[in-house]
This record gives C-alpha cells, structure tokens and sequence, in this order.
C-alpha cells in the first residue's frame, strides 16, 4: 500500500479530526477491529458500539467513526476521525485510492479460464513491468480491499480476477479495481445457486459493462452464444473481440494438439502468427487469445507476448497430463461445472489415441435448483461425444449422469456408480489396463480428502 498522510484522508472523506496529529502517516487498512494494529485506519460501519476491550494494547493506528464515545475508548497515541456516514466514507476513500494510480487494470471473468486467462496476462506482463494480480483462483469478495491496497508506486499494472456467485459482484469487485478493461472468457451454465437462472447469471456477467470506464475496452469471446446475449452494442468504450469466426479481432485457426501443447495461428490485423502454449484444450487456445489481445492494449507487442507464453507453467488440477508405465491421466479437479466438464472432455477425446477412455465425474458444483437437470444432460453430452469406454460417477448428483447415459444406449456395464474413494479405488484397480487414460473431473476441495489419495495414486503409479 502507498503510505499515505491522514490530513489527506480528512479532506476526501469530508471529515473531523478530533483526535491526534494531521501529518500522521498510515499503511494499511484494517478490515476487522482485531487486525487493527501500528499505523494502520479502520472504518467502523458497524451500527455497534466499538468494544474498549478490542482496542487493549494497540497504539498509533486511526479510526474513522460516526460516534463520539470512541474517543473515549482509544488509546492517547490513536487518532479519531469523525464523519457523517462511516460506510459512505469508506467508499470515498476507496475510490481515492484507486483514483491515485494511473495504470492499467485489467478485470477478467468468466465462467471457466478467468484464472488461466489471468495467470497468462501476468506471465507476459512480469517480463515487462511490475505487476499486480489476484492469487490463484481467489476471487471472493472479501479479499478485494486486500488486493486494491496491494497497489502501490512500484506497480505498472494490475490484472484482477472477477468472481459471480451472486448478482452485483462485478459490480461490487468494480467499485474497487475500476478496471481500464474488463475480459469476458465466457459464459456457460454456473453459480445458479446464487444467480437462480442463466438468464440473471448472464446479467451477473454483463455488470463487466457497467464498471469499465467509457474510455475503457470490453474484450469478448467473439463464438460463445451467451456472450452475444449481452447489450455490447450499448457499451460506449472499445470493444475486441476473440474466437475462431472470421469476424474476431483476435482470431486463431489451424489449432493442433501437439507434444503436451497447443499450436495454433493467430491472425491480427492480417497479420499471421504462430502460437505455441503448454498445455492441452482449445479452451487454452481461447484464454491464450484473450490474454494476447489484452496485453496488447498495455503496448506489449504481439510476438513478444507469444514468445512470452511459451514459457507458461499449467495450474495444477487445470486438466493438467500426467504418464505413467501405459497409463496417462488427466486431473482437472480444480472446479466442476458443465463447461469445464466439456473442456476437459474434449481433451480426453482428442489425446486418447485408441486408449480406453475412462471419464470419473463427480458432483458438478453450485448449480441450485438445476443440479438434477445438469446432470442429466451431462449423460446426453456424453452420448453425443461418442461415449467413453467407462463412465464412473462419484455420489447421488453425477449418478444421475450415468443412469441417463444408460437410458440413451451406453452399455450398463461400462457404468459405474460408487460412494466413496475406497470404492473409487476397487473400481479403477479392477478395469485398469495397461492401455488407459483416466480423466479424474471432479471438485476436489469440496471431497472428502480420501479421493487426492487415489487421484495421486494413479498420477504417480
């Protein structure tokens, strides 16, 4: 965080210093009373009282409170701040602070490959300028105070990854990081827990638009049908877009699964390219293109980024190949929705090369009310991939799966049910054959930790 001097604050959030000294310095921002610790500011929005007892023993920190009777309960060395409307006041400094740091910032959702797309943008832009970015997958909405004051002088740029498990997190996310251009990966059937339809989950991803500046660029998967049910046309910045449609901005053809890689051409401007990325799936393919389009807008020439990417490390449990003694196993175990759950399929399909195909599914995540249906379906999409040679559903939600794949012509005996991850292991140690790959497609940290044991058994066997 930028240090800064409370004389400053007071000003921006139209405050009344009734304790302690203007030119007093603070570097970080408290979000709880308990992290409150040397020259750090909290803003107290809670209707209750603040607690003398959660104050005993800090010293030189500030707070920013509506009530008078905390100057009574601080220590001498703290400083007071009285505003109006203490959660108003936090919201003014946030965007102060954001407002001090004209950099680029780049904001990417979608409901899979924001977190690859992410990961790809940074690895770029590290060679480059100092970067600033979300960590791994986490995105939740807590963390944005976090993230926004881990800008400071020394960063040149910033890529933020924008969760919706509700309507209005975008939204909120925005509020913080304002980003200068916001990615759309895509958007398929998640979070209906939350979002209730596809139809809000679609607006839930569209709040992108709302919180990109008018001189902002809206950058968009040019071939996912959801996205087109977006008011793009009412977006008043730039837009890109990027896909394998003629009309993509950013568009890549001729894509090839070579030695645990995709190759692809990118054609820009009429100008061709050859893309090499680590990694199996077109969906790469796609977050590869989003991430090249993006850092292009930051001034990163296009050849640089590809030669960049070259060198980028796949997440773990991101459909992620291992071999072993005839054996290759693929674990995507990182999330499991319905998109996810054909992007990894398609790998399967691709890379098997006449191995037995064994697809093991568990619960896909976060569906609400639509987890029956999902899972019905997903025994259809199966259907129409041309089948697997064993399908083994984990739990009551992915059985559903087999039992349709069943009721559409899949061989019951190539379909297995089991409860947990001893019948787990029974299971794949009676099918296995020297010949096999196995797709373990599940939400891994939502099991029991029992199945990492299988999943690392077979990965390393």
């Amino acid at each position: 965080m930028k240090t800064l001097k409370l004389a400053d604050i007071v000003e921006v959030i139209n405050g009344q210093m009734i304790q302690g000294n203007a030119e007093f310095e603070i570097n970080k921002v408290a979000k709880l009373i308990k992290n409150i610790s040397e020259y750090s500011i909290y803003f107290h929005m809670n209707t209750k009282s603040i607690s003398s007892d959660s104050l005993v023993g800090k010293t030189n920190y500030t707070i920013v409170t509506e009530n008078m009777e905390t100057l009574t309960m601080v220590d001498k060395s703290a400083s007071v701040i009285l505003v109006a409307d203490g959660k108003k006041s936090y919201y003014q400094f946030i965007e102060y602070y954001r407002n001090l740091f004209s950099i680029p910032v780049i904001g990417v959702t979608g409901t899979c490959g924001k977190t690859t797309t992410k990961d790809m943008i940074k690895h770029i832009l590290k060679q480059f300028l100092q970067v600033h970015s979300t960590m791994l997958s986490q995105n939740g909405l807590h963390l944005n105070l976090h993230y926004l004051m881990g800008i400071n002088e020394q960063t040149e740029a910033a890529v933020f990854e924008m969760g919706v498990a509700y309507p209005g997190n975008i939204r909120s996310s925005g509020r913080y990081f304002k980003p200068t251009i916001g990615i759309i990966t895509n958007i398929g059937e998640a979070h209906l827990e939350g979002c209730k339809t596809l139809e809000k989950y679609i607006r839930a991803k569209g709040e992108m638009l709302e919180v990109l500046s008018e001189n902002g660029t809206l950058i968009i998967n040019a071939d996912d049908t959801n996205i087109k049910r977006l008011p793009t046309g009412l977006f008043k910045g730039s837009v890109l877009s990027f896909g394998q449609y003629q009309n993509a901005d950013f568009r890549a053809d001729t894509i090839r699964y070579e030695d645990d890689r995709m190759v692809y051409t990118l054609h820009v401007n009429k100008i061709q390219y050859e893309v090499v990325i680590p990694g199996y799936g077109e969906h790469n393919v796609y977050n590869s293109l989003a991430a090249i389009a993006a850092v292009s807008l930051i001034g990163i020439p296009i050849q640089d980024a590809i030669d960049r990417l070259k060198t980028f490390k796949t997440m773990e449990r991101h459909v992620k190949l291992y071999h072993s003694k005839g054996i290759s196993v693929i674990d995507d175990t990182w999330s499991c929705n319905p998109s996810s759950v054909l992007s990894a399929l398609e790998v399967l399909k691709k890379i098997s090369n006449g191995k037995k195909e064994v697809l093991i599914l568990g619960k896909m995540q976060r569906l609400g009310s639509q987890l029956t249906n999902q899972h019905l379906k997903m025994g259809e999409t199966i259907m129409d991939y041309g089948e697997v040679d064993h399908l083994i559903t984990i739990g009551p939600s992915a059985n559903l799966t087999g039992e349709n794949a069943i009721r559409l012509g899949m061989d019951p005996s190539k379909v297995h049910s089991v409860a947990n991850a001893d019948q787990l292991e029974s299971k794949l140690a009676e099918i296995l054959t020297e010949e096999m790959i196995i797709l373990f497609k599940m939400s891994l940290g939502k099991m029991d930790s029992a199945y990492r044991r299988v999943i690392e058994k077979y990965r390393f066997t």
